[in-house]
């Protein structure tokens, strides 16, 4: 049997010639080398990473090292984070905290607490309670944190603002008294404290405090000022106000009555400076009209002899405009907290007393006057306090 071969030389040839035409194409996406000893592509990016040629007498060498020309290119800063997958337990990228599941510990916040984070949709600063995370978005969660400002005292605070400050300057070691307020950050400022001070609150176990009755005016009845709990609510701020030096605890005070509760003598050596102010927590209820019938003065003295009439400058005030028609002086003819002024509340007056900054025989008394007529509940003393400017 005889074979004929048939076209093999033609495809043969054929063959050689695409492979001359592919030799000089550069394959994306590919690793090798192309007849002309080019790199080919980064199996990663799909992109050249190389055409340096090769010595065409090493091309077929195994043991030549082509890794430098095929590892794809290290990822730059810019690249970094952009990996960070929320939920993996590890925070990266943008995300606050990462917590991996539940609860949080306090590496998967990162060390932080309420008191590190802002929260700029709460009014204000963070003090205490738990941070948390939300595990959607890898955002720190205040839901469960106190703030400053929610009208409890919770956190680090010491206070919150229109709270009651349940200590004093002189337990914080601040100074003898003064005003104690609640900053922005609900913390205690005792700027206002002041060693320069003298207060006195007439309880029923400290009563009479040093202090006593007098008559002022020779003829007038006998001092109706008691020291103790009032028991009537028409005539006197009654049982609600425990503690008080007042004109008679279960009635009215005496007709013609001219009497006086005097301080014992108060050393203000210690206060050098201008800015001494007497507060002055009182109730008063007076026989009012057109005449303003009765009424209370406020004196001062450094001899215990001579006294003179001192005005509020602040708060309750006299009444400017009518003064008091008494039986006798120095209330008679003189203005004063009277009737026509009553507002059958506690309330506040405030004294200038820069003038006796230094004194050591400081004495204040607080003067009742009436007629012989209509008698009220007259007028109830619950504290006075002189201090100076603070620290």
């Amino acid at each position: 049997m005889r074979f004929t071969l048939v076209g093999f030389a033609p495809l043969f040839t054929l063959a050689l010639a695409c492979a001359a035409e592919t030799s000089d194409v550069t394959t994306i996406g590919m690793t090798g080398t192309t007849g002309d000893g080019t790199t080919t592509g980064d199996p990663t990016t799909g992109a050249a990473t190389s055409t340096e040629t090769t010595d065409p007498a090493t091309t077929d060498n195994p043991t030549t090292d082509t890794s430098s020309s095929t590892m794809p290119p290290e990822s730059s800063s810019e690249d970094e984070g952009m990996g960070a997958l929320c939920g993996d337990g590890i925070i990266s990228g943008p995300e606050d905290c990462d917590c991996g599941g539940f609860p949080c510990g306090a590496d998967d916040l990162g060390g932080a607490t309420c008191l590190e984070v802002k929260d700029p949709l709460i009014p204000g600063p963070l003090t205490g309670g738990v941070l948390g995370c939300n595990m959607a978005s890898c955002r720190f969660d205040t839901s469960a944190c106190v703030y400053c400002g929610d009208e409890e005292v919770n956190g680090n605070e010491e206070c919150e603002e229109g709270e009651d400050i349940l200590t004093s300057c002189s337990a914080l070691g601040a100074g003898v008294a003064g005003p104690l307020t609640c900053d922005a950050s609900c913390k205690i400022d005792t700027s206002a404290c002041t060693d320069c001070a003298f207060n006195v609150d007439f309880e029923v176990e400290t009563c009479p405090a040093g202090f006593s009755t007098e008559i002022v005016s020779v003829g007038a009845s006998a001092p109706s000022w008691q020291c103790g709990d009032p028991s009537v609510y028409l005539l006197g701020p009654g049982q609600a106000a425990p503690g008080t030096f007042g004109t008679n605890l279960t009635g009215p005070h005496n007709a013609n009555e001219s009497s006086a509760l005097v301080s014992p003598e108060i050393d203000v050596s210690a206060c050098q400076d201008a800015g001494l102010v007497m507060t002055l927590r009182h109730w008063h209820n007076f026989e009012g009209g057109n005449l303003n019938a009765d009424g209370g003065i406020v004196q001062t003295s450094e001899d215990g002899v001579n006294w003179t009439t001192i005005a509020p400058t602040g708060g309750d005030l006299y009444d400017a405009e009518a003064p008091i028609t008494a039986t006798y002086p120095p209330v008679n003819g003189a203005n004063g907290f009277s009737g026509s002024q009553d507002d059958n509340q506690w309330s506040l007056s405030t004294f200038d007393f820069s003038e006796f900054a230094g004194s050591t025989t400081l004495q204040v008394r607080f003067v009742i006057g009436s007629n012989a007529s209509v008698q009220q509940g007259g007028w109830y003393i619950d504290y006075m306090e002189i201090l100076g400017s603070g620290n």
